[in-house]
């Protein structure tokens, strides 16, 4: 059981629950923050920033640590969301007072000044209105002469590729596929059909990444792994959970060098750059197959 400092008073009640959840979700994996870095995208220092309240985390790093310690992803990112809503609401500004207009008495002018004034200012909001709109007609037609010059509609319709959460290459790395949208367009590079489960090495044309997704029969998958060469590697460790599951993303511009693989039970698969199906070694390590032997069959 870690000792954890106090949260700081100055975090608000949705940002100390969120904490606490992330505390709690630490303590149930048993590992220490250098497990847990080598276990996600981030670093053990952001993993005691997150931990200690002292960094609202990014939406993937509490994706990465639930999968990490097999929690129900819903309810935690509910937890995220309101925590996030809370950090970044806009203040809300005071009502500015109406000034009340002064007697006429106090303007020194007689009722037809007054009403001389009011229809020159009449005058005034007519000719801003004319000019107004003759600006925004000049406007309107500089932008469709630009569109027509790039040869673009000047109403392009917005795609996929758009979306708020998109990604490409290195900047999707670390993430899951469904949030950025990069499952769109994924195709499977590769399939490996064993006993028990079906992998696949997934690859998004648009996102430029690769992953891995393993389809059990029954049960659930304990480890979903990719690679790409002999270093880059990331791993959801997803501890038997039932049904469809998903490697991080890793970019890539060489398929060639891409390997997914995952463990189901006393079996593990690998489709891509090698192909293989083998018992699961006695061990409970992180490597499945570890470094050397992906070094040894990708010569």
């Amino acid at each position: 059981m870690s000792r954890w400092r106090p949260l700081p008073d100055s975090l608000d009640t949705d940002a100390q629950r969120l904490a606490e959840e992330l505390r709690a979700l630490k303590e149930r994996t048993g590992l220490s923050l250098d497990g847990l870095a080598r276990k996600t995208p981030y670093s053990k220092s952001a993993w005691h920033r997150y931990l200690n309240g002292e960094k609202l985390p990014p939406r993937n790093a509490v994706e990465a640590l639930g999968q990490v310690a097999g929690a129900d992803q819903e309810s935690l990112l509910a937890v995220y969301d309101a925590a996030h809503r809370a950090r970044t609401a806009p203040l809300a500004t005071p009502p500015v007072p109406p000034t009340a207009p002064l007697p006429a008495e106090h303007t020194g002018l007689t009722a037809e000044r007054t009403g001389w004034a009011r229809q020159l200012l009449r005058t005034a909001g007519v000719l801003r209105t004319v000019g107004a709109l003759v600006a925004l007609t000049a406007l309107v037609a500089t932008m469709g002469a630009a569109a027509a010059i790039v040869e673009i509609p000047a109403r392009a319709a917005r795609t996929d590729g758009d979306a708020s959460h998109g990604c490409h290459g290195h900047r999707c790395q670390g993430r899951y596929p469904w949030r950025p949208g990069c499952n769109r367009d994924a195709r499977a590079e590769s399939t490996i059909v064993d006993t028990t489960y079906t992998v696949r090495l997934r690859f998004s044309p648009s996102c430029g990444t690769v992953w891995s997704e393993v389809q059990p029969r029954s049960g659930g998958a304990q480890k979903v792994s990719i690679w790409v060469g002999r270093d880059a590697r990331l791993t959801s460790h997803t501890h038997g959970r039932e049904g469809l599951a998903v490697s991080p993303m890793l970019a890539t511009s060489d398929l060639r060098q891409a390997v997914a693989c995952a463990r189901v039970t006393d079996r593990v698969a690998c489709t891509g750059a090698i192909e293989l199906t083998s018992p699961a070694g006695s061990g409970d390590g992180d490597d499945f197959p570890g470094p050397k032997f992906l070094e040894r069959v990708m010569r």
